[in-house]
């Protein structure tokens, strides 16, 4: 065991001693090779983990929301809302750059965007592969005192020097100084080691075709021959495709099977354990990488939600926040990007309908919203607030206004939530 640890903390070929932050790993010759610093994403409980965060991240809408002295005002029409909710750049869609930030973000701590500008307008939304460093020049004036330095430069981003409008700095939520984050997956390089080594051993099981684990006994001593006939006879029935195929001993040698078996070798609990370690790591529950052991339809539903506000939002927070100097350089210093987390958090039917029943007859949402969150068309005649007739405010003097249709008579008993009494 310990084999991507090894690797990732004792090796010198892929350990990087300038940047101890950063993951650099890669499987040695003879085994299936990763891309460069990706070598985390031979666990299969890592890969599983990131990408049910990346599928979630990218499947976010977006827009760009302003306050207003009137009120606050969805910009749908900016350029970096155009952004965010089409093609980042002419090569990738906004869910492959999304994808790409939350993989980056987690494997090595910090993912980057270069921000390209146009006549004043973010033009596109590039992801930087190349090197970045960071310094701070507290002489500088104010917004071109943090600065990143891109060196080499890579296929779309040139090298130089960028200042904060320029490079989006998503990081983990592990930090040292709130810039530089901390790899996950250095974090938990010895869980990832483990699920690396158990596929590894399963894999080795059926190379070896040892289905059963055994030994060879004999009753009088071998010749060397027969040590390698044995050897030979056990080599030919090697492999998942000469399963069940029994060998053929010579010199009255037979096959004895061991008491342990793979349940007493409590592999299955092994490789539960490495995967939620993981889970754990990386802030995902494990019935959303498909340990579902112990869940329910009814359980699910609050998972759910329990899953986007304890693992999503946080993530997306960091983002809309990352992206506020990009906003401050158009000149927006009131406004604020929001992702649209609505779509991951419905439940059922039935409570869906409910809770969107009870907010649009206190007024909250509108019918038309209604049917936004829902991705409906729109519809003409329903973009008006409900408002319960029988309702009243008080006033400052303690006197109470009520809102009925002949305003001269005070509702006998509250609302009760029906459609009684409601008008536009």
């Amino acid at each position: 065991m310990g084999f991507f640890y090894n690797l990732l903390y004792k090796n010198d070929v892929f350990y990087t001693r300038d940047d101890p932050d950063v993951v650099r790993v890669a499987l040695p010759g003879g085994v299936v090779r990763s891309p460069q610093g990706y070598g985390a994403l031979m666990s299969v409980d890592y890969a599983a983990c990131v990408q049910t965060k990346a599928r979630s991240m990218a499947s976010l809408p977006a827009t760009v929301v302003v306050e207003r002295r009137s009120g606050r005002e969805n910009l749908t029409r900016h350029p970096l809302a155009k952004l965010l909710n089409g093609m980042a750049n002419e090569e990738m869609s906004i869910a492959a750059l999304m994808a790409w930030t939350v993989l980056c973000r987690d494997t090595f701590g910090n993912a980057y965007w270069w921000v390209e500008w146009a006549k004043g307008k973010p033009v596109a939304l590039w992801p930087i592969t190349a090197s970045v460093t960071h310094d701070y020049k507290p002489n500088n004036p104010p917004g071109y005192r943090t600065r990143y330095t891109v060196a080499p430069g890579d296929d779309h981003v040139p090298a130089g020097t960028y200042f904060s409008n320029e490079v989006v700095n998503i990081h983990t939520a592990i930090t040292k100084d709130g810039i530089k984050g901390y790899s996950l997956a250095k974090l938990a390089a010895e869980e990832i080691g483990l699920s690396v080594d158990l596929e590894r051993f399963y894999r080795s099981m059926m190379d070896n075709s040892n289905f059963h684990l055994g030994h060879v006994e004999t009753p009088d001593k071998l010749s060397p021959q027969q040590v390698d006939n044995i050897k030979t006879a056990l080599k030919d029935k090697a492999g998942a495709g000469k399963a069940g195929e029994p060998p053929i001993f010579t010199a009255g040698a037979k096959w004895v099977t061991d008491q342990q078996t793979m349940r007493d070798a409590s592999l299955i609990e092994q490789q539960k354990w490495v995967l939620h370690q993981v889970c754990r790591a990386l802030n995902v529950p494990p019935w959303k990488v498909y340990d579902s052991e112990g869940t329910s339809y009814a359980g699910s539903q609050q998972s759910s939600i329990d899953y986007v506000t304890d693992t999503i939002v946080p993530d997306v927070r960091l983002i809309e926040l990352a992206l506020q100097p990009v906003l401050d350089a158009c000149g927006l210093r009131n406004a604020q990007v929001k992702f649209k987390i609505q779509g991951l958090m419905r439940g059922d039917d039935a409570s869906r309908s409910q809770f969107y029943r009870e907010m649009a007859y206190m007024g909250a949402f509108t019918r038309a919203d209604i049917r936004d969150f829902e991705d409906m068309e729109p519809m003409e005649g329903i973009d008006r607030p409900l408002f319960p007739l029988n309702y009243g405010v008080v006033e400052p003097d303690g006197s109470v206004t009520v809102f009925n249709a002949s305003n001269d008579q005070k509702p006998k008993e509250p609302a009760d939530g029906s459609q009684t009494g409601m008008e536009e």
